[in-house]
């Protein structure tokens, strides 16, 4: 007996390479744009929500600020006088002998609303408000020493606040 004549076509070779793609090009971008476009609004939500800004309110005010921070050695002068805020938004404090502009500590922050003047310390605690009677310790420096920070006259000397800020009566 004799095989039987096919009359089937021969069928090609397998070929791994050539393979029809498994997504259309569509599919790719979805695959790519999807995932990214739901991590950016997670990191959105995470960064909105979880925040370390405190909330202080009012208009942020520029407040010159040096590198001291509590425990770090200290001057010995004493700055007495009352907290103001001028024209330019500047906080300075009032004397018997002038404005004095201070430089205060590092990471300490202002705001304003309106004309009221708040200082915040480090823990942005309200440590004074326009107005208030103030006394710190630090020491009169240069203002060349902190060139390039806000609200400074442009020569003669500063108050670098190197202590804490006690309010009259507190």
């Amino acid at each position: 007996m004799s095989d039987p004549v096919s009359h089937e076509e021969p069928q090609e070779q397998y070929d791994r390479w050539s393979r029809p793609a498994a997504l259309s090009r569509r599919g790719y971008v979805l695959a790519v744009l999807v995932p990214l476009l739901v991590a950016a609004l997670a990191f959105g939500a995470v960064t909105l929500f979880a925040s370390d800004e405190p909330d202080l309110r009012g208009t942020t005010v520029l407040l010159p600020a040096s590198s001291w921070k509590p425990g770090q050695d200290a001057g010995t002068e004493v700055l007495q006088g009352v907290l103001r805020m001028d024209d330019a938004h500047c906080a300075y404090v009032e004397t018997g002998q002038g404005n004095v502009y201070a430089v205060w500590p590092a990471g300490w922050r202002a705001t304003r609303e309106g004309d009221a003047l708040t200082v915040y310390d480090t823990n942005t605690k309200p440590v004074a408000v326009g107005g208030d009677a103030i006394s710190t310790g630090g020491e009169s420096v240069p203002v060349e020493t902190f060139d390039g920070e806000p609200c400074l006259p442009d020569d003669g000397e500063v108050f670098a606040i190197q202590g804490s800020v006690t309010v009259a009566g507190q």
